[in-house]
């Protein structure tokens, strides 16, 4: 199963690589605690759920992977992960931009790269204090693991942000969905 998180991982980046570069409300999350998170290399601070641990980097991405302090690692569990890109002088893609490229080429490039299946692929926008944030859910098979992708594109510029949100119906509560939103809707410059 650590092979199976390892592949949902590693997908997980893939997207970040092949899209470099969406109003809902607020959610409102129902945690215990609320902990700031911040990477000294990465320039920014969000909050997290204070009882979730990160795990190992299994991408060598330098993508830090939050799970629930109950999860059962070794036999896959649902994660949220972040991922900040330095992207010095790179001004963000436009909204319009970033959903014409997931609603027009996210599907094929899912199943390019192993997805089984790709279904109700959704694309939305979220206002956040950090500013538009475009929105991607879809329901997907990759080595016959089904779960749902929820990933968060923050348009900031000189940085590549992705928050995704990996569910595989495991009943986290908070749901991967919740805290990945609330990461998105925390998320500032440290």
């Amino acid at each position: 199963m650590k092979k199976q998180l390892s592949v949902l991982l590693a997908i997980s980046l893939l997207l970040v690589a092949l899209l470099s570069g969406c109003g809902s409300k607020p959610v409102e999350v129902s945690a215990p605690e609320w902990a700031t998170a911040s990477g000294s290399a990465s320039g920014f601070s969000y909050e997290v759920p204070a009882d979730w641990t990160t795990t190992e980097d299994v991408t060598g991405q330098g993508t830090t992977i939050y799970v629930p302090a109950n999860a059962d690692i070794a036999n896959g569990t649902s994660n949220v992960n972040i991922l900040v890109q330095n992207a010095s002088g790179q001004k963000a893609v436009s909204m319009k931009d970033m959903k014409s490229t997931l609603e027009t080429g996210l599907e094929s490039q899912l199943l390019a790269s192993g997805f089984e299946k790709v279904e109700n692929l959704k694309v939305e926008e979220l206002k956040a204090p950090i500013g538009n944030v475009c929105v991607v859910s879809y329901d997907t098979t990759v080595a016959g693991q089904k779960f749902t992708q929820k990933q968060y594109y923050p348009l900031i510029d000189d940085y590549i942000v992705v928050i995704t949100s990996t569910n595989i119906g495991d009943s986290i509560d908070p749901s991967p969905e919740e805290v990945a939103e609330y990461i998105a809707l925390t998320l500032k410059k440290a």
